[in-house]
């Protein structure tokens, strides 16, 4: 199902260069949104004595504000869609998430830390890899997760282990969401909203990090995105292309991603993106999308930059690549992944290429 809150706010992959069009992602379509039931079980945390934190997807807490056109419910992409699309037989399971002793209790909720021992979350809740295997690496990320009931499960249970999910924040359920990926194998991120060179005309939310800002606002705004989903390796920025460009604006927020404990994904929706190289020089683990897989949807497109993508990891021994949960493109990236092997290449969680990719 698509609800359609007061607001509607595009997270996905595309150059975001304000000198641009903006990309398909970021045109009028409304947000998919659908919540599983919850998944009965223990261990849930809880905010300390007297405290009581914020609940909800942000879209739930956005939408207290009803603007026109709330509630609306419009069908949706459904099962049916992937079918063609062979289940993964079988994926050794991620540990349970989270780890207590990574976790930092908040008002808004609980929020990744790092631990006594300096145990860090995006090392303690990734997937393993063999440091070893000499083969280039490619990590494949798929964002929107959590927006689409249908495609969320179907790019958990159709794609392998190794391919990398980014949670939306707006999303409802997401525990349950983080649950079932990891079960799969996959360790997922969190997508961090931020400011677009196309505001107004492209909104990234009511929590999205802001040039307009000052520090304090805006850590507030990532401390409630963090809160919104325990057991994620790190956040990938999502639009940014304002943001990620602003150096004064986002030393602070990267100071504290690594202080937390995480891993930085810039997903390099502008070339003037300055994320990457900072994330560098204060030692925030990172990496850099190469492409986009799915700008253009045709799957003769997608095959296109999935060569292009091999190209790109034999020159520099490793390449990311961010996509949507399409049924084209999930299609296309179980097909492709089938040949790697072949070719001497290996697909990887993101976190096998954490610092790898040199920097331009």
């Amino acid at each position: 199902m698509i609800l359609i809150g007061g607001g509607v706010w595009f997270f996905l992959g595309g150059d975001e260069d304000a000198s641009k069009t903006p990309s398909r992602a970021e045109t009028g379509v409304p947000r998919v949104e659908i919540t599983i039931p919850p998944r009965r079980r223990g261990g849930r945390l809880t905010p300390p004595k007297g405290k009581r934190a914020a609940k909800g997807s942000l879209n739930a807490i956005a939408a207290a504000d009803k603007g026109p056109g709330a509630g609306v419910v419009i069908p949706a992409v459904t099962m049916v869609a992937f079918a063609n699309i062979p289940e993964v037989k079988s994926e050794t399971p991620l540990a349970k998430v989270p780890d207590l002793a990574l976790v930092e209790q908040s008002p808004q909720g609980p929020l990744p830390k790092v631990g006594e021992n300096g145990r860090k979350p995006w090392q303690v809740y990734a997937r393993p890899f063999e440091a070893r295997d000499a083969r280039p690496r490619i990590a494949v990320i798929i964002t929107g997760m959590g927006l689409s009931g249908a495609a969320t499960e179907a790019a958990i249970k159709r794609l392998p282990g190794a391919v990398t999910l980014a949670f939306d924040p707006h999303a409802q359920g997401l525990d349950d969401w983080v649950f079932l990926a990891r079960q799969a194998g996959h360790e997922v991120l969190l997508s961090l909203p931020m400011e677009s060179a196309h505001f107004p005309a492209v909104d990234a939310g009511p929590y999205a990090l802001k040039s307009s800002l000052n520090p304090e606002e805006n850590l507030r705004q990532m401390e409630f995105v963090l809160s919104r989903m325990s057991g994620y390796v790190g956040v990938a920025t999502a639009m940014g292309s304002k943001f990620t460009a602003d150096e004064q604006a986002l030393k602070p927020i990267l100071e504290a991603v690594r202080n937390r404990g995480l891993m930085l994904i810039d997903s390099a929706t502008t070339p003037h993106t300055k994320a990457a190289r900072m994330a560098t020089e204060i030692g925030l683990p990172r990496a850099v999308s190469n492409l986009v897989l799915d700008e253009n949807p045709s799957k003769a497109a997608i095959d296109g930059k999935l060569a292009e993508l091999e190209v790109i990891v034999r020159e520099q021994a490793t390449a990311v690549a961010i996509a949507s949960p399409n049924p084209a493109t999930l299609e296309r990236i179980a097909v492709w992944v089938a040949s790697l092997a072949d070719k001497n290449l290996v697909l990887v969680p993101v976190t096998a290429v954490a610092d790898k990719q040199f920097l331009e």
